[in-house]
């Protein structure tokens, strides 16, 4: 599957980020752009393949197998450099990944030491997991996550030779407060 750059079925409390840390980088002389935004599970399993299973040789570019990941909840991007038309993950100039991570933690984002390019809503995954999303979410970013929800199912499946856990419940189903 490809990757998904368009950042509108992102929720809103990163996709409203955006803009601000696109112009931070641009007046810092970083040449990063959003790589991939929202991910599907499908997209999530084939990623953490790389490297584990037969047959998709690599290294790992990834720690999250499906439904584990903040990208299946539109609550993370993924920031690559572009020189020259190109993708590259080198930095054109060292301590540009330090930097585009430290714009990202100003603007409240929470970055991750392993896995460079990642910025990610501070949020706490297992919530997530258990239908405890960010507030204010819109209907873009609603639609989208029923959608990958409904598409994955509520069991856990294998792909290639690996198990990935089931998706969370739909929102539709989530019980009422006491």
């Amino acid at each position: 599957m490809s990757r998904d750059s368009n950042s509108t079925t992102l929720h809103p409390a990163i996709r409203n980020l955006l803009p601000q840390l696109d112009q931070q980088l641009f007046a810092a002389g970083i040449p990063l752009q959003l790589y991939e935004a929202c991910r599907t599970p499908f997209r999530q399993a084939e990623l953490y393949a790389i490297g584990r299973d037969t047959g998709t040789p690599g290294k790992h570019v990834t720690r999250a197998r499906a439904c584990e990941s903040f990208h299946q909840f539109g609550c993370a991007v993924d920031y690559v450099f572009k020189v020259d038309g190109n993708w590259t993950w080198t930095e054109p100039t060292a301590g540009m990944w330090k930097q585009y991570q430290a714009i990202g933690q100003g603007l409240g984002l929470r970055a991750l030491s392993f896995e460079t390019p990642h910025l990610e809503f501070p949020a706490v995954l297992t919530s997530m997991q258990a239908w405890l999303y960010p507030v204010d979410g819109d209907t873009v970013w609603r639609d989208w996550l029923e959608t990958q929800i409904e598409q994955w199912g509520q069991s856990p499946k294998f792909i290639g030779t690996i198990m990935h856990p089931a998706a969370p419940p739909l929102m539709i189903d989530r019980p009422a407060l006491a």
